[in-house]
């Protein structure tokens, strides 16, 4: 392994004990070697960091949190810590093929105008309550219809703009890899979206980025009752997740006049059902802080003085 490894494996972890020892040894398996794993513990109870600490393997280091954060913060923070021109998350209770990062870098390095490269799954279903999903979801890179190896990711962001981002067709962040430098032009995860925050991402890598797909199942998404895709699905609706989306796309660079008119469209569209979603919550005595926090962000982004939605990575060495 060189000094700086090409590729980090970042995985946030969160009372993982149940799987997170066959997601370590996944990425400590891979046939690409020139990488390191680095795993940000957000606070556990259980024996997370214990079992982490009990593989042994140089490239792994694990980094402790005091206090549970969110987990779109633990991500950021994650990505943040690594070192390498690539970063290829890999959630705590899914998995990789063992030429998952051998293929996956293998594309990035044909076009260094290549911003993130994707891959379809296997989909482990574990104590999951809905076990129609799989056959639901099993290809969501299907919904693009056709995908070369090389994508012009404008054209893949438009596709999902014009079907109002109903759906993740690129998967979960164990299907990805993400060149650095793009992390760098466009930011980290937004914060504020609780769902969807994946899509988010790619969504504004998409429109300065090239995007590339292996048509090959390179990782395994494991689907069960106490993940967080299950936990949160049922509030998506009612949530500002889209609302929180459309904002960080309004405000990123490139849009054309066209695109802005849709997005612009789409945000109206949205707030209409997501506040009377809301207000029924309020109704209901079940009010939550999302609204007036959205609010809060319109007032000031009128007047200039909203705050970045995306934190910035700061270049290495920088």
């Amino acid at each position: 392994m060189s000094a700086t490894p090409l590729v980090s494996v970042c995985m946030p972890a969160y009372n993982a004990s149940r799987w997170i020892r066959e997601a370590v040894e996944s990425a400590t398996s891979q046939t690409y070697t020139n990488l390191e794993i680095i795993i940000a513990d957000n606070a556990s109870s259980d024996d997370t960091v214990a079992i982490v600490e009990a593989i042994s393997d140089p490239r792994i280091t694990i980094q402790r949190s005091t206090r549970t954060i969110s987990p779109g913060a633990n991500h950021n923070r994650v990505i943040a810590e690594s070192r390498g021109e690539f970063v290829k998350l890999l959630h705590a209770d899914d998995l990789l093929m063992p030429r998952c990062v051998e293929r996956m870098v293998g594309l990035a390095l044909e076009d260094e105008q290549i911003g993130l490269v994707f891959a379809p799954r296997e989909v482990l279903m574990e104590d999951a309550p809905d076990p129609d999903w799989k056959e639901r979801f099993l290809n969501p890179h299907q919904e693009f219809g056709t995908l070369e190896r090389i994508n012009d990711g404008r054209d893949l962001f438009r596709r999902l703009l014009a079907a109002g981002f109903e759906g993740n067709w690129v998967g979960e962040p164990s299907g990805v890899l993400v060149r650095r430098s793009a992390l760098e032009r466009v930011g980290l995860l937004n914060e504020r979206v609780r769902l969807i925050t994946d899509l988010e991402l790619w969504a504004r890598i998409m429109l300065g980025h090239k995007v590339g797909f292996v048509e090959e199942n390179l990782s395994v998404y494991r689907h069960h009752g106490a993940s967080g895709t299950v936990r949160h699905a049922q509030r998506l609706r009612d949530s500002f997740d889209l609302p929180w989306l459309i904002e960080s796309l309004l405000v990123s660079d490139g849009l054309t006049a066209g695109e802005r008119s849709q997005l612009l469209a789409l945000r109206r569209s949205v707030l209409r059902w997501v506040s009377g979603a809301q207000l029924r919550r309020i109704r209901r005595g079940d009010p939550t802080d999302e609204l007036p926090k959205y609010v809060a962000y319109r007032v000031r982004a009128a007047v200039g003085t909203a705050p970045p939605l995306a934190p910035p990575l700061a270049p290495l060495g920088g």
